[in-house]
């Protein structure tokens, strides 16, 4: 689950001369390069079929640069890339402007462009947003050039729908640029959310989402009423394996627990790291007696397949406590009376469940806890 992570994904695409907070910005512009590259290429066959073979040629070397400006982002030399990009825009409109006359339409393309040139991670702003604006200036001069610029011997030859395709596909391109901005905007949001909410060791939810998703459920259940059950889970004697085999080992126990609880449970179901190796699952939807054989089966799992590492084989067993989330409690009364429940699992011999169900008046002329516990619970 934490190789989804955005971290994850930019230490295994990344290239190694490209830093990790630059890499939005060069994976953006790597796109961009390649679609250029293919862009030019079929100006290439364009000016070919319509007899302009020096043009062509003009291309042959606008792939070159977009190539470079893809290898240059590739070793880390944002700027660099950029410059090749802007200048090749640039140069490029010109002289087709000149040639062919602004009717062909490929001015158009300094409109994206000048979008794609502010990207460089390690450019000032204002020298981006000076070569940006540079890139528009050039694009409303190149519109307004007068008909008789360009002589008819040299006019173009082109279809008249090619002023139109070329704009089409400029704004088709400013629209790809979009996507791209925006789907590395939501990598990044979904990035910063799994860190905000996910345990960085095994993957599932910390104890800050489980805190905030009980709390809204404890909202919820004032309005419908559904029951709503949770599980705290300790893995016993779990100091003794850090002493033993370090904590190294002890951290490789936890995720693989982890990925147990995971493969056990409804995807519906909430598992959280609540600490230490103590481990919080909430049950939305679920009473304690429907959910008491699942836990149960885990349990026994848990102590008849020990933890494997490296060869060795290590026996676990875990100490829970059950109980429901009764309606208008707070969520936190819910988690103290769920922990006092795991330390009497532990106080009582460990690897066992220890349950209680509730109504919202017990919990509140509930006044000696430890006493209602032990009239009230159920061991299995």
């Amino acid at each position: 689950m934490r190789e989804t992570l955005f971290a994850a994904h930019i230490s295994r695409d990344k290239p190694q001369r490209v830093r990790s907070q630059d890499y939005l910005k060069f994976f953006l512009i790597h796109w961009s390069s390649i679609l250029g590259a293919i862009t030019h290429l079929s100006f290439i066959a364009l000016f070919l079929a319509y007899d302009h073979p020096w043009l062509a040629a003009l291309n042959v070397i606008s792939v070159l640069m977009w190539l470079g400006a893809l290898v240059a982002n590739y070793r880390g030399n944002h700027n660099q890339a950029v410059y090749l990009i802007a200048s090749e825009a640039g140069v490029h409109a010109a002289i087709m402007a000149m040639t062919l006359g602004t009717g062909a339409g490929f001015h158009y393309y300094l409109l994206p462009l000048s979008c794609l040139v502010t990207l460089s991670p390690n450019m000032p702003r204002w020298r981006s947003v000076l070569i940006g604006l540079l890139g528009m200036c050039e694009f409303m001069v190149l519109e307004r050039l007068p008909v008789d610029a360009v002589p008819l011997a040299t006019a173009s030859n082109l279809p008249p729908l090619a002023a139109t395709v070329n704009l089409a596909v400029a704004l088709t391109v400013m629209v790809l640029f979009a996507m791209l901005v925006r789907s590395v905007y939501e990598m990044q949001s979904r990035s910063l959310t799994s860190m905000a909410t996910r345990d960085a060791l095994t993957g599932l939810f910390n104890r800050r989402f489980a805190s905030d998703y009980l709390r809204q459920t404890s909202m919820q259940q004032q309005r419908n009423k559904s029951p709503c059950s949770v599980a705290l889970l300790d893995i016993d004697h779990f100091k003794h394996i850090n002493d033993r085999y370090g904590h190294k080992v002890g951290d490789a126990c936890l995720v693989q627990v982890a990925s147990k609880l995971s493969k056990h449970f409804r995807s519906s179901d909430v598992l959280c790291r609540w600490g230490g190796e103590e481990f919080l699952l909430i049950f939305p939807d679920a009473s304690v007696d429907e959910i008491l054989p699942v836990i149960e089966s885990f349990r026994q799992y848990l102590h008849n397949h020990p933890i494997q590492h490296y060869g060795a084989l290590i026996p676990l067993t875990m100490s829970i406590g059950v109980t429901n989330l009764p309606p208008g409690v707070p969520f936190d009364v819910v988690i103290n009376r769920a922990d006092r429940l795991l330390y009497r699992a532990k106080a009582t011999g460990r690897n066992r469940i220890i349950s209680q169900h509730v109504d919202a008046r017990q919990e509140i002329v509930e006044t000696n806890p430890d006493q209602s516990l032990a009239a009230g619970d159920q061991v299995h």
